[in-house]
């Protein structure tokens, strides 16, 4: 079987790919870690939902052109539902 050969181009895209994703996860790790910190500064009988509303409020002062990419475009609404579809299953889940 004849095999591809790879241009320095094809392989410079491949590695902005796969930093990108690996920059793409420690963020949303970062991200990830400052939801449970926010939740857990909640007082006791705080509204996570209020909490969300003004996080999306706050966010949307500081970076309107990355809020605005998630909650506008297609492909980010269709990565959503797809990460969303992949999730098992759980018992009384309500946290998506």
């Amino acid at each position: 079987m004849p095999t591809k050969k790879v241009t320095s181009t094809e392989t410079e895209i491949e590695q902005a790919v796969e930093k990108g994703s690996r920059v793409a996860v420690r963020t949303a790790a970062t991200i990830s870690k400052a939801f449970d910190k926010m939740v857990a500064d909640l007082p006791m009988y705080a509204a996570r939902d209020m909490a969300a509303v003004c996080l999306v409020r706050e966010l949307s002062r500081l970076q309107p052109t990355w809020m605005r990419q998630i909650m506008d475009d297609h492909y980010t609404r269709e990565a959503y539902e797809a990460s969303i579809a992949e999730i098992p299953a759980t018992p009384g889940r309500t946290d998506f």
